[in-house]
């Protein structure tokens, strides 16, 4: 219980202390979530008024203009991206995943910038160490093509629509192994800038979780500072540092859903669907750069870790909480 309290106590200390900053010295404090789908700071690039005071402790007014990053290229290629991450068991006889993804990303705009078409390919590998009485396979794998849509409809609504058809399997059994996630999602801008209000449905193709309502509340009280409090997956980000129009630096805590369904076959060489599914919480930093790039690196903790045969469902184990590290690249 300690390692699930820890945290969380660290979490309602970094919320608590949002409207404090390492940039508020002469700035706000802030933050940014989903950094591939949202912009930091004002979308708009407009001039954003701060309080400085004076040698002789005056109140004075000023205003600086904050200027956005921009979260496309010039061009069809956007980007290739390349994670990977490390979830240890803290238990030696418990299960251990480690896990290497890349993707390329082009990008097509229907009209204008406010309306993209993004195309994915995507390929991952998760490496399984367990001991030999858990039966898993000691390789899954993840492949497919991911097809993302933006359209801003009017100044206060916008829409967001994602669709990938993937093979999740240990490449032994074809049964069963396509699977499908979608996304999709309405926002209001509630007040421009600062309040956005979403709604939608999340299909996750998963056989414990198929689909889930897609709910959000996005606050941005300063350029620095960004609650994107959603379900199933939240963020709370505080941006450190800001080079003009060319790059931020963010720290940011979340918490959501891990795991997915793949199609394996099991010891008895029967064909079957096994879920791993876990909550998450982690602590991150982040660097973003104009044109969408991003580098990042998180740890937190994995806790209410289970696995789960469609074929058995009294055959569900528990496992300790785990440690997870994970980091990418994207340019």
């Amino acid at each position: 219980m300690q390692l699930i309290q820890r945290p969380i106590q660290i979490a309602l200390l970094l919320l608590l202390a949002g409207p404090i900053c390492a940039d508020d010295v002469a700035h706000d404090f802030g933050h940014s979530l989903l950094a591939d789908l949202t912009e930091s700071g004002d979308d708009n690039g407009t001039p954003i008024k701060t309080i400085s005071f004076g040698a002789d402790s005056d109140v004075k007014a000023a205003t600086t203009e904050e200027i956005p990053l921009t979260k496309y290229k010039q061009g069809a290629i956007q980007k290739a991206t390349v994670t990977g991450g490390w979830l240890s068991s803290l238990k030696s006889n418990s299960l251990s995943t480690t896990y290497i993804e890349v993707s390329l990303t082009s990008g097509i705009p229907l009209g204008s910038f406010d309306n993209i078409l993004g195309i994915t390919p995507f390929f991952r590998t998760d490496f399984l160490n367990a001991p030999p009485n858990i039966d898993v396979p000691s390789e899954l794998f993840e492949t497919g093509v991911s097809f993302f849509l933006t359209r801003k409809m009017s100044d206060r609504w916008s829409a967001m629509a994602i669709f990938a058809p993937t093979i999740r399997s240990d490449f032994t059994t074809s049964e069963q192994a396509l699977r499908f996630f979608g996304l999709g999602l309405l926002t209001w801008q509630a007040v421009p800038d600062r309040v956005g209000l979403s709604f939608g449905a999340l299909f996750l193709g998963r056989a414990d979780l198929p689909v889930l309502p897609a709910v959000g509340l996005k606050y941005t009280p300063t350029p620095c500072t960004t609650y994107d409090l959603r379900f199933p997956e939240s963020r709370i980000s505080w941006r450190l540092a800001k080079d003009g129009g060319k790059s931020e630096s963010w720290l940011y805590v979340s918490g959501g859903f891990g795991g997915n369904t793949w199609a394996i076959t099991r010891n008895d060489r029967s064909s079957d669907l096994m879920t791993l599914s876990y909550l998450r919480l982690l602590f991150g930093a982040e660097h973003l750069l104009d044109g969408g790039g991003r580098m990042f690196i998180e740890s937190g903790w994995a806790f209410n870790r289970k696995l789960k045969y469609d074929s058995d469902q009294s055959a569900e184990r528990s496992f300790a909480n785990a440690v997870i590290f994970q980091g990418g690249l994207s340019y």
